[in-house]
Protein backbone atom coordinates (compact mmCIF):
# COMPACT_ATOMS: atom_id res chain seq x y z
CA UNK A 1 0.00 0.00 0.00
CA UNK A 2 1.56 3.32 -1.08
CA UNK A 3 1.67 6.51 0.93
CA UNK A 4 -1.50 8.07 -0.47
CA UNK A 5 -3.62 4.96 0.00
CA UNK A 6 -2.41 4.84 3.59
CA UNK A 7 -3.42 8.49 4.06
CA UNK A 8 -6.88 7.78 2.62
CA UNK A 9 -7.29 4.78 4.91
CA UNK A 10 -6.27 6.76 7.99
CA UNK A 11 -8.67 9.56 7.20
CA UNK A 12 -11.34 6.99 6.36
CA UNK A 13 -11.28 6.22 10.09
CA UNK A 14 -10.77 9.72 11.52
CA UNK A 15 -12.63 11.99 9.15
CA UNK A 16 -16.20 10.72 9.68
CA UNK A 17 -16.93 13.93 11.60
CA UNK A 18 -15.80 15.94 8.60
CA UNK A 19 -18.09 13.96 6.34
CA UNK A 20 -21.09 15.09 8.38
CA UNK A 21 -20.27 18.67 7.53
CA UNK A 22 -20.25 18.05 3.80
CA UNK A 23 -23.98 18.31 3.25
CA UNK A 24 -25.48 18.63 6.72
CA UNK A 25 -23.80 19.45 10.04
CA UNK A 26 -25.68 17.13 12.42
CA UNK A 27 -23.45 17.90 15.40
CA UNK A 28 -24.10 21.61 15.05
CA UNK A 29 -27.84 21.03 14.69
CA UNK A 30 -27.88 18.83 17.79
CA UNK A 31 -25.80 21.37 19.73
CA UNK A 32 -28.08 24.24 18.67
CA UNK A 33 -31.15 22.20 19.59
CA UNK A 34 -29.64 21.33 22.98
CA UNK A 35 -28.85 25.01 23.61
CA UNK A 36 -32.44 25.93 22.81
CA UNK A 37 -33.70 23.22 25.17
CA UNK A 38 -31.40 24.43 27.95
CA UNK A 39 -32.49 28.04 27.42
CA UNK A 40 -36.15 27.02 27.51
CA UNK A 41 -35.60 24.87 30.60
CA UNK A 42 -33.88 27.79 32.33
CA UNK A 43 -36.76 30.06 31.28
CA UNK A 44 -39.31 27.55 32.62
CA UNK A 45 -37.40 27.33 35.92
CA UNK A 46 -37.43 31.11 36.17
CA UNK A 47 -41.13 31.20 35.27
CA UNK A 48 -41.89 28.55 37.91
CA UNK A 49 -40.07 30.65 40.49
CA UNK A 50 -42.05 33.67 39.31
CA UNK A 51 -45.34 31.79 39.49
CA UNK A 52 -44.50 30.69 43.05
CA UNK A 53 -43.81 34.31 43.89
CA UNK A 54 -47.05 35.43 42.26
CA UNK A 55 -48.93 32.62 44.02
CA UNK A 56 -47.49 33.78 47.33
CA UNK A 57 -48.48 37.36 46.54
CA UNK A 58 -51.91 36.15 45.44
CA UNK A 59 -52.31 34.19 48.69
CA UNK A 60 -51.16 37.18 50.76
CA UNK A 61 -53.45 39.55 48.87
CA UNK A 62 -56.34 37.11 49.25
CA UNK A 63 -55.71 36.91 52.99
CA UNK A 64 -55.46 40.70 53.23
CA UNK A 65 -58.67 41.02 51.23
CA UNK A 66 -60.40 38.60 53.61
CA UNK A 67 -59.21 40.63 56.60
CA UNK A 68 -60.31 43.87 54.93
CA UNK A 69 -63.76 42.41 54.26
CA UNK A 70 -64.02 41.36 57.92
CA UNK A 71 -62.97 44.86 58.99
CA UNK A 72 -65.61 46.35 56.69
CA UNK A 73 -68.25 44.03 58.12
CA UNK A 74 -67.20 44.84 61.70
CA UNK A 75 -67.08 48.56 60.91
CA UNK A 76 -70.60 48.44 59.48
CA UNK A 77 -71.81 46.60 62.57
CA UNK A 78 -70.05 49.16 64.75
CA UNK A 79 -71.70 52.02 62.89
CA UNK A 80 -75.04 50.29 63.42
CA UNK A 81 -74.22 50.06 67.14
CA UNK A 82 -73.26 53.74 67.15
CA UNK A 83 -76.59 54.60 65.52
CA UNK A 84 -78.41 52.57 68.17
CA UNK A 85 -76.39 54.28 70.88
CA UNK A 86 -77.16 57.71 69.40
CA UNK A 87 -80.86 56.83 69.25
CA UNK A 88 -80.77 55.79 72.91
CA UNK A 89 -78.99 58.98 73.91
CA UNK A 90 -81.51 61.06 71.95
CA UNK A 91 -84.39 59.12 73.56
CA UNK A 92 -82.82 59.66 77.00
CA UNK A 93 -82.47 63.38 76.27
CA UNK A 94 -86.12 63.52 75.21
CA UNK A 95 -87.20 61.74 78.41
CA UNK A 96 -85.05 64.04 80.56
CA UNK A 97 -86.43 67.08 78.80
CA UNK A 98 -89.95 65.76 79.44
CA UNK A 99 -89.11 65.21 83.13
CA UNK A 100 -87.59 68.69 83.38
CA UNK A 101 -90.66 70.24 81.79
CA UNK A 102 -92.91 68.26 84.15
CA UNK A 103 -90.87 69.27 87.19
CA UNK A 104 -90.97 72.88 86.09
CA UNK A 105 -94.74 72.72 85.89
CA UNK A 106 -94.99 71.08 89.34
CA UNK A 107 -92.63 73.65 90.83
CA UNK A 108 -94.67 76.45 89.35
CA UNK A 109 -97.89 74.84 90.62
CA UNK A 110 -96.53 74.47 94.16
CA UNK A 111 -95.15 78.00 94.09
CA UNK A 112 -98.44 79.37 92.85
CA UNK A 113 -100.47 77.43 95.46
CA UNK A 114 -98.19 78.48 98.27
CA UNK A 115 -98.25 82.05 97.10
CA UNK A 116 -102.02 82.04 96.83
CA UNK A 117 -102.51 80.59 100.34
CA UNK A 118 -100.11 83.02 101.87
CA UNK A 119 -101.86 85.97 100.24
CA UNK A 120 -105.24 84.71 101.26
CA UNK A 121 -104.27 84.27 104.91
CA UNK A 122 -102.18 87.36 105.53
CA UNK A 123 -103.52 89.86 103.08
CA UNK A 124 -107.03 88.86 101.99
CA UNK A 125 -107.90 87.29 105.36
CA UNK A 126 -109.22 84.04 103.96
CA UNK A 127 -112.49 83.66 105.90
CA UNK A 128 -112.65 79.97 105.35
CA UNK A 129 -109.18 79.45 106.84
CA UNK A 130 -109.94 81.99 109.59
CA UNK A 131 -113.23 80.36 110.34
CA UNK A 132 -111.53 76.98 110.43
CA UNK A 133 -109.15 78.27 113.08
CA UNK A 134 -111.38 80.58 115.09
CA UNK A 135 -114.50 78.42 115.07
CA UNK A 136 -112.70 75.58 116.74
CA UNK A 137 -114.49 74.00 119.69
CA UNK A 138 -111.46 74.44 121.87
CA UNK A 139 -108.13 76.19 121.95
CA UNK A 140 -106.29 72.93 121.40
CA UNK A 141 -108.28 72.25 118.29
CA UNK A 142 -107.35 75.66 116.93
CA UNK A 143 -103.68 75.05 117.72
CA UNK A 144 -103.89 71.66 116.02
CA UNK A 145 -105.36 73.25 112.87
CA UNK A 146 -102.57 75.86 112.77
CA UNK A 147 -99.96 73.12 113.12
CA UNK A 148 -101.63 71.20 110.24
CA UNK A 149 -101.44 74.28 108.09
CA UNK A 150 -97.74 74.69 108.95
CA UNK A 151 -97.05 70.98 108.30
CA UNK A 152 -98.71 71.28 104.90
CA UNK A 153 -96.59 74.29 104.12
CA UNK A 154 -93.43 72.46 105.21
CA UNK A 155 -94.32 69.46 103.01
CA UNK A 156 -94.79 71.81 100.07
CA UNK A 157 -91.45 73.41 100.82
CA UNK A 158 -89.72 70.01 101.05
CA UNK A 159 -91.37 68.86 97.84
CA UNK A 160 -90.28 72.06 96.20
CA UNK A 161 -86.72 71.51 97.37
CA UNK A 162 -86.71 67.94 96.10
CA UNK A 163 -88.10 69.06 92.77
CA UNK A 164 -85.40 71.70 92.48
CA UNK A 165 -82.72 69.12 93.36
CA UNK A 166 -84.14 66.70 90.80
CA UNK A 167 -84.25 69.50 88.25
CA UNK A 168 -80.57 70.31 88.94
CA UNK A 169 -79.46 66.69 88.45
CA UNK A 170 -81.66 66.34 85.35
CA UNK A 171 -80.03 69.37 83.75
CA UNK A 172 -76.57 68.08 84.72
CA UNK A 173 -77.42 64.66 83.29
CA UNK A 174 -78.71 66.30 80.15
CA UNK A 175 -75.37 68.08 79.68
CA UNK A 176 -73.50 64.79 80.22
CA UNK A 177 -75.68 62.96 77.73
CA UNK A 178 -75.19 65.72 75.15
CA UNK A 179 -71.44 65.34 75.61
CA UNK A 180 -71.74 61.56 75.24
CA UNK A 181 -73.96 62.10 72.20
CA UNK A 182 -71.33 64.36 70.61
CA UNK A 183 -68.59 61.81 71.38
CA UNK A 184 -70.62 58.95 69.94
CA UNK A 185 -71.41 61.00 66.85
CA UNK A 186 -67.71 61.86 66.46
CA UNK A 187 -66.77 58.16 66.84
CA UNK A 188 -69.42 57.24 64.27
CA UNK A 189 -68.09 59.77 61.75
CA UNK A 190 -64.53 58.55 62.36
CA UNK A 191 -65.66 54.96 61.78
CA UNK A 192 -67.52 56.03 58.62
CA UNK A 193 -64.31 57.62 57.31
CA UNK A 194 -62.44 54.44 58.21
CA UNK A 195 -65.12 52.44 56.41
CA UNK A 196 -64.64 54.56 53.26
CA UNK A 197 -60.90 53.96 53.51
CA UNK A 198 -61.46 50.22 53.96
CA UNK A 199 -63.79 50.17 50.97
CA UNK A 200 -61.10 51.80 48.80
CA UNK A 201 -58.56 49.35 50.18
CA UNK A 202 -60.88 46.47 49.38
CA UNK A 203 -61.34 47.65 45.77
CA UNK A 204 -57.57 48.01 45.37
CA UNK A 205 -56.94 44.53 46.80
CA UNK A 206 -59.66 43.02 44.59
CA UNK A 207 -58.10 44.70 41.55
CA UNK A 208 -54.60 43.56 42.60
CA UNK A 209 -55.89 40.02 43.12
CA UNK A 210 -57.41 39.96 39.62
CA UNK A 211 -54.13 41.27 38.15
CA UNK A 212 -52.11 38.66 40.05
CA UNK A 213 -54.44 35.91 38.85
CA UNK A 214 -54.08 37.16 35.26
CA UNK A 215 -50.29 37.32 35.63
CA UNK A 216 -50.25 33.83 37.09
CA UNK A 217 -52.39 32.56 34.21
CA UNK A 218 -50.15 34.33 31.69
CA UNK A 219 -47.01 32.79 33.21
CA UNK A 220 -48.68 29.39 33.29
CA UNK A 221 -49.60 29.73 29.61
CA UNK A 222 -46.00 30.70 28.84
CA UNK A 223 -44.74 27.65 30.74
CA UNK A 224 -47.16 25.44 28.80
CA UNK A 225 -45.97 27.02 25.55
CA UNK A 226 -42.31 26.51 26.47
CA UNK A 227 -42.97 22.92 27.51
CA UNK A 228 -44.56 22.38 24.11
CA UNK A 229 -41.48 23.91 22.47
CA UNK A 230 -39.18 21.70 24.56
CA UNK A 231 -41.16 18.62 23.56
CA UNK A 232 -40.93 19.70 19.92
CA UNK A 233 -37.17 20.29 20.26
CA UNK A 234 -36.71 16.96 22.02
CA UNK A 235 -38.55 15.28 19.16
CA UNK A 236 -36.41 17.24 16.70
CA UNK A 237 -33.27 16.13 18.49
CA UNK A 238 -34.40 12.51 18.30
CA UNK A 239 -35.18 12.97 14.61
CA UNK A 240 -31.75 14.54 14.00
CA UNK A 241 -30.03 11.68 15.82
CA UNK A 242 -31.97 9.15 13.77
CA UNK A 243 -31.13 11.02 10.56
CA UNK A 244 -27.51 11.28 11.66
CA UNK A 245 -27.39 7.55 12.22
CA UNK A 246 -28.90 6.95 8.81
CA UNK A 247 -26.57 9.54 7.27
CA UNK A 248 -23.57 7.91 8.93
CA UNK A 249 -24.51 4.61 7.34
CA UNK A 250 -24.97 6.24 3.95
CA UNK A 251 -21.68 8.12 4.20
CA UNK A 252 -19.80 5.04 5.23
CA UNK A 253 -21.29 3.16 2.27
CA UNK A 254 -20.32 6.02 -0.03
CA UNK A 255 -16.87 6.18 1.51
CA UNK A 256 -16.36 2.54 0.62
CA UNK A 257 -17.19 3.43 -2.96
CA UNK A 258 -14.91 6.48 -3.16
CA UNK A 259 -13.05 6.68 -6.41
CA UNK A 260 -9.26 6.87 -6.20
CA UNK A 261 -7.98 6.37 -9.76
CA UNK A 262 -8.21 9.83 -11.32
CA UNK A 263 -6.12 8.72 -14.33
CA UNK A 264 -9.10 6.80 -15.68
CA UNK A 265 -11.09 10.06 -15.87
CA UNK A 266 -8.68 12.11 -18.00
CA UNK A 267 -10.83 14.30 -20.28
CA UNK A 268 -13.93 13.50 -18.19
CA UNK A 269 -13.44 15.67 -15.08
CA UNK A 270 -16.11 18.26 -14.32
CA UNK A 271 -15.21 21.93 -14.41
CA UNK A 272 -14.29 23.51 -11.05
CA UNK A 273 -16.56 26.45 -11.87
CA UNK A 274 -18.94 27.39 -14.67
CA UNK A 275 -17.07 29.96 -16.70
CA UNK A 276 -14.61 30.65 -19.48
CA UNK A 277 -10.84 30.14 -19.64
CA UNK A 278 -9.22 33.57 -19.93
CA UNK A 279 -5.61 32.40 -19.54
CA UNK A 280 -4.46 29.01 -20.79
CA UNK A 281 -1.83 26.53 -19.66
CA UNK A 282 1.87 26.92 -20.52
CA UNK A 283 3.80 29.91 -21.90
CA UNK A 284 1.78 33.13 -21.91
CA UNK A 285 2.92 36.39 -23.54
CA UNK A 286 2.64 39.46 -21.28
CA UNK A 287 2.60 42.61 -23.39
CA UNK A 288 2.98 44.87 -20.34
CA UNK A 289 6.17 43.15 -19.23
CA UNK A 290 7.15 42.31 -22.80
CA UNK A 291 7.98 38.82 -21.72
CA UNK A 292 6.67 35.26 -21.74
CA UNK A 293 5.57 33.70 -18.46
CA UNK A 294 4.68 30.08 -17.77
CA UNK A 295 1.13 29.47 -16.44
CA UNK A 296 1.07 26.16 -14.48
CA UNK A 297 -2.71 25.94 -14.80
CA UNK A 298 -5.67 27.80 -16.29
CA UNK A 299 -7.51 30.94 -15.15
CA UNK A 300 -11.31 30.68 -15.38
CA UNK A 301 -13.49 33.79 -15.22
CA UNK A 302 -16.98 33.23 -13.79
CA UNK A 303 -19.90 34.88 -12.05
CA UNK A 304 -18.61 36.66 -8.90
CA UNK A 305 -21.14 34.73 -6.80
CA UNK A 306 -20.29 31.31 -8.29
CA UNK A 307 -19.11 28.48 -6.05
CA UNK A 308 -15.97 26.42 -6.77
CA UNK A 309 -16.31 22.59 -6.86
CA UNK A 310 -14.01 19.64 -6.39
CA UNK A 311 -13.42 17.97 -9.76
CA UNK A 312 -12.90 14.49 -8.26
CA UNK A 313 -13.06 12.53 -5.02
CA UNK A 314 -10.15 13.29 -2.72
CA UNK A 315 -8.70 14.59 0.55
CA UNK A 316 -8.12 18.25 1.39
CA UNK A 317 -4.48 18.27 2.42
CA UNK A 318 -3.64 21.97 2.32
CA UNK A 319 -5.37 25.27 3.00
CA UNK A 320 -3.01 28.23 2.87
CA UNK A 321 -2.51 31.79 1.69
CA UNK A 322 -0.06 32.47 -1.15
CA UNK A 323 0.91 35.98 -2.18
CA UNK A 324 -0.48 36.73 -5.62
CA UNK A 325 -2.85 33.75 -5.44
CA UNK A 326 -4.70 34.45 -2.24
CA UNK A 327 -6.44 31.63 -0.37
CA UNK A 328 -5.36 28.31 -1.86
CA UNK A 329 -6.81 24.80 -1.43
CA UNK A 330 -5.03 21.58 -2.51
CA UNK A 331 -6.89 18.26 -2.84
CA UNK A 332 -5.03 14.91 -2.94
CA UNK A 333 -6.53 12.36 -5.37
CA UNK A 334 -4.06 9.52 -4.60
CA UNK A 335 -1.31 8.04 -6.73
CA UNK A 336 0.55 11.38 -6.86
CA UNK A 337 -2.31 13.42 -8.38
CA UNK A 338 -3.45 16.73 -6.89
CA UNK A 339 -5.74 19.59 -7.90
CA UNK A 340 -5.07 23.18 -6.86
CA UNK A 341 -7.62 26.02 -6.47
CA UNK A 342 -6.60 29.63 -5.77
CA UNK A 343 -8.30 33.04 -5.45
CA UNK A 344 -10.96 31.62 -3.09
CA UNK A 345 -13.13 33.17 -0.39
CA UNK A 346 -15.61 31.83 2.18
CA UNK A 347 -14.33 28.26 2.26
CA UNK A 348 -16.76 25.41 2.88
CA UNK A 349 -14.13 22.78 3.64
CA UNK A 350 -11.49 22.17 6.27
CA UNK A 351 -8.08 20.57 6.23
CA UNK A 352 -8.07 16.73 6.30
CA UNK A 353 -11.65 16.64 5.02
CA UNK A 354 -12.81 14.11 2.43
CA UNK A 355 -14.60 15.67 -0.52
CA UNK A 356 -16.63 14.15 -3.31
CA UNK A 357 -16.85 15.11 -6.97
CA UNK A 358 -19.01 18.21 -7.34
CA UNK A 359 -18.82 19.15 -3.65
CA UNK A 360 -18.48 22.89 -3.07
CA UNK A 361 -15.08 24.02 -1.77
CA UNK A 362 -15.69 27.76 -1.54
CA UNK A 363 -16.46 30.86 -3.59
CA UNK A 364 -14.58 33.02 -6.07
CA UNK A 365 -12.63 35.92 -4.58
CA UNK A 366 -14.44 39.19 -5.22
CA UNK A 367 -11.14 40.91 -5.95
CA UNK A 368 -9.85 38.60 -8.71
CA UNK A 369 -13.20 37.27 -10.03
CA UNK A 370 -11.27 34.37 -11.55
CA UNK A 371 -10.27 30.91 -10.33
CA UNK A 372 -6.75 29.69 -10.95
CA UNK A 373 -6.95 25.88 -11.36
CA UNK A 374 -4.03 23.42 -11.62
CA UNK A 375 -3.59 19.64 -11.91
CA UNK A 376 -0.41 17.95 -10.67
CA UNK A 377 0.63 14.43 -11.58
CA UNK A 378 3.88 12.53 -11.40
CA UNK A 379 5.56 15.57 -9.83
CA UNK A 380 4.74 17.90 -12.70
CA UNK A 381 2.00 20.30 -13.74
CA UNK A 382 -0.47 18.97 -16.28
CA UNK A 383 -2.59 20.85 -18.80
CA UNK A 384 -6.10 21.08 -17.22
CA UNK A 385 -7.68 21.42 -20.68
CA UNK A 386 -6.68 17.82 -21.39
CA UNK A 387 -8.34 16.63 -18.19
CA UNK A 388 -11.55 18.70 -18.11
CA UNK A 389 -14.61 17.57 -19.95
CA UNK A 390 -14.80 19.68 -23.13
CA UNK A 391 -11.65 21.44 -21.92
CA UNK A 392 -10.98 23.24 -25.21
CA UNK A 393 -14.33 25.00 -25.43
Amino acid sequence: MNKHKLILLVFFLFSIGFLFAQERNFEEEIEDTEKQIQLLQASIKKNNEEIQKVTSQEKTTSQLLSITKRNIRDSKNLITAYNKKLNLYNLQLTNLQTAVDKNNKEILTIKDNYKERSINIYKKKDTKMNNSIFTANSFSQAVYRIKYYNILSNINREMLGKLKTTQFYNKKKKIEIKQLLNNADSDKKSKENELNSLDKKKKYQEKLLVELQKEKQSIQEEITKQNTQINALEQLRKTILEQKKQYDTEQLNQLKKIRSNIKEFKGKLIWPVDGKIVKGFGPQWNPKLNTTLHNPGVDIAANPNASVRSVFDGLVTTITFISGYGTTVIVDHNDGYFTVFTHLDNLLVTKNMLVKEGQRIGFISQESQVVHFEIWGNNQTLNPKEWLRDGYR
